[in-house]
């Protein structure tokens, strides 16, 4: 930086275009999206239901698979259970437990989103060559390692 040229700025532009490219991608996403009725927070929600359907899904294991507060975690489950993409039922095994379940609508209306989320993804690395794309993928992966790393030194998860 000129104020301070001792400052190390190697990292600015690196993290700088990773912020500029998660915009970018979340405005795409985001758009796409509200097409289905759906927030992104919504649409990790109803994915994990649909991908397993004959697993008990409780608020516990959505919560651990997306990485949410159980208070917005039951914002969201209202709010799909109001537009009647998801239902909640006492779990017969232990009544203490809710299961839920993509309705019907909601399992329609998400793979739909699924395809077409898909397509918004592959548009947005597209002029990529294949080594371009797997070395990407390779370099953000040890990114991601080394801070979740850093996130968890306590020990928790």
């Amino acid at each position: 930086m000129a104020e301070d040229p001792t400052l190390p700025t190697d990292a600015v532009p690196v993290v700088a275009r990773i912020v500029r490219l998660s915009y970018y991608i979340a405005e795409k996403v985001d758009r796409n999206l509200a097409k289905f009725d759906l927030t992104r927070g919504e649409f990790e929600v109803m994915a994990v239901l649909v991908r397993n359907p004959n697993e008990k899904v409780t608020p516990k294991l959505l919560q651990s698979k997306i990485l949410i507060t159980s208070g917005g975690l039951s914002n969201r489950i209202r709010k799909l259970e109001e537009k009647n993409f998801l239902t909640r039922q006492h779990d017969e095994a232990d009544r203490r437990n809710v299961i839920l379940t993509a309705t019907p609508l909601g399992r329609r209306v998400t793979l739909k989103a699924v395809v077409s989320h898909m397509q918004i993804e592959r548009s947005i690395i597209e002029r990529l060559s294949g080594e371009e794309k797997l070395g990407l993928a390779k370099l953000l992966k040890r990114l991601i390692l080394v801070q979740q790393h850093e996130l968890n030194k306590d020990g928790l998860r």
